[in-house]
C-alpha cells in the first residue's frame, strides 16, 4: 500500500473514530444529570428560594449554554463545530476553546515529549545491553532500580516531594518543580515497560546465527547491538507506541494535578467537573488527533526500521 494510501486509510479510520467516540460524549453530557446545575439548585433550596425563582435560574443555564434546544439539533451543531474546528467557547470562562485547548496541549507537550525521548532512549539502550549481556552484575542493579522506580507511584512520590516543599524542609525552586520533576516522573512511568519490551525482543534475537557470526568474525559490541536492535526496532517499536499511549494519559493527568500546571490534564478534569461540553469535546479530538497521526507515523516507519517489510501488505 502507498504511502498516501495508508494516510488515507488510517486518516478515515480516525474520523469513524472520533464520530464514536465524540457521539458518545455528548450521549454522556446530555442525556445524564447535570450536577452543575444540580448544586445550583441545591444552594438556591437550601436558602429557601422560591420555585419560580429556581426555574428561572435553571432556564437561564440552560439558555446560556444552548441546551434548551432540542437533542438532535444540540448533537448536528456540536458535530458540525467539531469538522469545521470552530468549537465555540467555554461555558465556563467565555474563551474560545479552539485556542484554550491547543495552549493547554502546547504546555503538556513542553514535559511530556522529553519525557518520551528519554524514557524511549533510556530504556531502549538498557533493554538491548540486557538482553546481550544477561550475566551483568550492573545490568541485574539497573534492571531492579528500574522495576523499583516503575513500582513506585509517581503521584507519592510526587505528592511527598510538594509537601516537603510546602512544609519548608526542601526548596522549590521553579524550574525544577514545573519542568524537570514533570519530565523524571513521566519518563520513570514509561520506562520499566519499555525496558522490558526491549529486552524481550533483543533477547530473541542475541543468540541468533548471525550474531554468533559477527561475533566470530571480531565484530565489536557496539555492531552487533546496531543488527540486534535493527532486527528488534519494529516489534520494540509498535509496543511502546500502544504502551507509551495509554500510560501518558494516565500519567498527565496525575503530574499536572500534583504540580499545578495548567496543561492538557488539567483542562479536560477541570472540564469534566464543571461540565464545559464545548472544552471536553475540543480536548476529545486532540486526543483522537494525536492516536491518528501516531498510527500513522508508526506504519510509514515500518518501512524505514525494516526495509523488508512491504507497505501493499498493509
Amino acid at each position: 500500500m502507498k504511502f498516501l494510501r495508508v494516510v488515507a486509510w488510517r486518516v478515515a479510520l480516525g474520523g469513524v473514530a472520533a464520530w464514536a467516540v465524540l457521539t458518545a460524549v455528548f450521549g454522556l453530557f446530555t442525556l445524564t444529570e447535570d450536577w452543575v446545575l444540580q448544586r445550583q439548585v441545591g444552594a438556591l433550596k437550601w436558602a429557601g428560594e422560591e420555585e419560580d425563582a429556581i426555574a428561572a435560574v435553571r432556564d437561564q443555564y440552560l439558555g446560556t449554554r444552548g441546551l434548551d434546544r432540542p437533542l438532535a439539533v444540540q448533537y448536528l451543531d456540536w458535530l458540525g463545530n467539531m469538522v469545521t474546528l470552530d468549537w465555540g467557547r467555554s461555558f465556563v470562562t467565555g474563551d474560545p476553546v479552539f485556542g484554550t485547548v491547543l495552549a493547554a496541549a502546547g504546555r503538556t507537550a513542553m514535559y511530556v515529549l522529553p519525557a518520551l525521548a528519554l524514557a524511549v532512549a533510556v530504556g531502549v539502550a538498557f533493554g538491548l545491553f540486557l538482553a546481550l549481556r544477561p550475566e551483568s552484575r550492573l545490568g541485574s542493579v539497573g534492571l531492579g532500580t528500574i522495576y523499583l522506580a516503575f513500582a513506585i507511584p509517581n503521584f507519592w512520590l510526587g505528592g511527598l516531594l510538594v509537601s516537603l516543599a510546602r512544609a519548608g524542609v526542601i526548596s522549590r525552586p521553579p524550574l525544577v518543580f514545573e519542568h524537570l520533576l514533570p519530565i523524571v516522573l513521566t519518563a520513570t512511568t514509561l520506562l520499566g515497560g519499555v525496558v522490558s519490551y526491549a529486552r524481550a525482543h533483543a533477547a530473541e534475537y542475541a543468540s541468533a546465527d548471525f550474531v554468533r557470526l559477527l561475533r566470530a568474525k571480531g565484530a565489536g559490541s557496539r555492531r552487533v547491538a546496531t543488527h540486534v536492535l535493527r532486527n528488534a526496532a519494529v516489534p520494540i517499536f509498535s509496543l511502546v507506541f500502544t504502551e507509551a499511549l495509554a500510560l501518558l494519559v494516565l500519567a498527565v493527568f496525575v503530574v499536572e494535578v500534583l504540580f499545578g500546571i495548567d496543561g492538557f490534564g488539567s483542562l479536560l478534569f477541570r472540564s469534566v467537573d464543571q461540565r464545559d461540553l464545548p472544552v471536553l469535546l475540543g480536548g476529545t479530538l486532540v486526543i483522537i488527533a494525536v492516536g491518528v497521526v501516531g498510527n500513522v507515523v508508526q506504519d510509514l516507519s515500518y518501512g524505514v526500521l525494516d526495509p523488508r517489510i512491504d507497505d501493499s501488505g498493509r
